[in-house]
């Protein structure tokens, strides 16, 4: 069985475990700190007895399930918010790959006999630490790295996996620009532009002349948002008006009178972190929500009262929730999360999944060492991950991949359960394509 590492590096940030958030989340502002003592642990890996066994996965050669580990192993890095506002997020994310790997490999954390050990470095959310865990683990001879959640830090670690020649797999983080960034970049899971063609899904009926919001986070995470938007809903002919909001504001009542002086049809919300809460309280108590339609993304499970009843009346795209597919990598993940965890996957353990299957179809065509074969075998690959079929797109790496219309039923005021209204496609979603890498 590959190993599991854990290196903290504290920091002041305060952690986040009640974590709501309105919206499209995925992304965090890079705070600034000093640098502090690592420490690591190790741990087996193991499969709860009370699961049943991970199926053979095409990811990794067929001898993989079959072949005792007893290879040399193959060192996996993973950079995450273990402590910062996105730890939440970034718990799904590391539970995802855990399962993952082992349905990749049939249950064994190993491909074709080597085990993969895999080291967590916790960035604590800032960008400086980590790119010296980057660093670190290049240094220390890791060919395959991958994380974050945070949209701002990916696009700072991207650049160093094509200067140090290494694989870079981003994690939940949704900036566009890493999609083409560089051919040694591919993603676990979706960009904006894939939020912001499930959100046009809703109002390409509804006419065009509409003025829409914009309602986002000051930094890249919020300004891809209006990008796309600009784009998407220019073409059918509604205006796009952004209301960026500083990471640093706590109260939102000027914001909340600033959108209702706009007098928007429609309200795009992309909101990440713990002041959700905070701003749809002020937008509710300006009655804002009365005035205009609201398009936001379904995000994590403990957001679904969010709203209170007034959620049901909602439109959401959802990148992921566990009832919305059937199939067998999703059954995998939704026991397995009872099994060992005790709970059901939330929004981003399907990116953390995914991350793991790379990595095993990765190291079944490269042994974790030949970069260029890796990069090759991921170029163009389709598979079964817990949403539905998937495919890196071989130009430019973006992550092609369904996407949800959805809504919420209200059962109690602290109970709201979602049900898919349809299905996008792959193609229904897909970004342009950024760059031209030979595929």
């Amino acid at each position: 069985m590959g190993g599991t590492h854990r290196r903290s590096r504290h920091r002041t940030l305060a952690g986040a475990a009640g974590l709501a958030t309105i919206a499209l989340a995925v992304a965090a502002c890079a705070a600034s700190s000093t640098s502090a003592t690592s420490t690591s642990t190790s741990s087996t890996s193991s499969t709860s007895s009370t699961a049943s066994a991970a199926p053979a996965s095409s990811t990794a050669s067929a001898s993989a399930a079959a072949t005792a580990a007893s290879g040399t192993p193959v060192k996996v890095g993973m950079v995450y918010e273990k402590t910062g506002i996105y730890a939440p997020y970034a718990l799904e994310y590391q539970q995802g790959f855990t399962i993952g790997l082992n349905y990749a490999t049939g249950g064994t954390d190993a491909v074709d006999g080597h085990p993969v050990d895999v080291t967590w470095d916790d960035d604590a959310d800032s960008a400086t630490t980590a790119v010296t865990d980057f660093k670190s683990l290049v240094g220390a001879g890791y060919k395959i790295i991958a994380g974050t959640v945070d949209s701002g830090i990916a696009t700072e670690l991207a650049p160093l996996a094509a200067q140090n020649q290494v694989l870079y797999i981003s994690g939940p983080a949704a900036a566009d620009q890493l999609t083409g960034i560089n051919k040694y970049t591919f993603r676990s899971g979706r960009q904006t532009y894939q939020d912001v063609m499930a959100a046009k899904s809703f109002v390409a009926g509804g006419g065009s002349g509409q003025k829409i919001v914009v309602l986002a986070q000051d930094y890249a995470f919020g300004e891809s948002y209006v990008t796309d938007a600009q784009k998407v809903f220019g073409a059918i002919g509604d205006k796009v008006e952004p209301v960026l909001v500083p990471l640093t504001t706590t109260d939102f009542t000027p914001t909340a009178l600033q959108v209702k002086a706009m007098h928007p049809n429609l309200i795009f919300l992309a909101w990440a972190g713990t002041t959700g809460a905070a701003l749809a309280q002020a937008l509710d108590q300006q009655g804002v929500f009365t005035d205009a339609k609201v398009v936001t993304g379904l995000a994590n499970i403990a957001t679904y009262p969010f709203y209170g009843a007034a959620g049901a009346k909602f439109d959401y795209l959802s990148l992921y929730f566990y009832q919305g597919s059937d199939n067998a990598a999703n059954k995998y993940l939704i026991s397995q999360m009872k099994a060992k965890y005790g709970t059901v996957p939330d929004l981003f353990a399907p990116d953390g999944f995914v991350a793991a299957e790379m990595v095993a179809h990765a190291i079944a065509s490269g042994g974790g060492t030949n970069v260029n074969a890796m990069i090759s075998a991921l170029s163009g690959w389709t598979f079964l991950a817990p949403k539905g079929m998937q495919q890196i797109r071989a130009a430019d790496h973006a992550m092609l991949q369904p996407m949800y219309q959805a809504k919420l039923t209200e059962v109690s005021a602290t109970d709201f359960t979602p049900s898919l209204i349809t299905t996008l496609s792959n193609a229904d979603t897909a970004p342009a394509v950024a760059a031209n890498f030979g595929g």
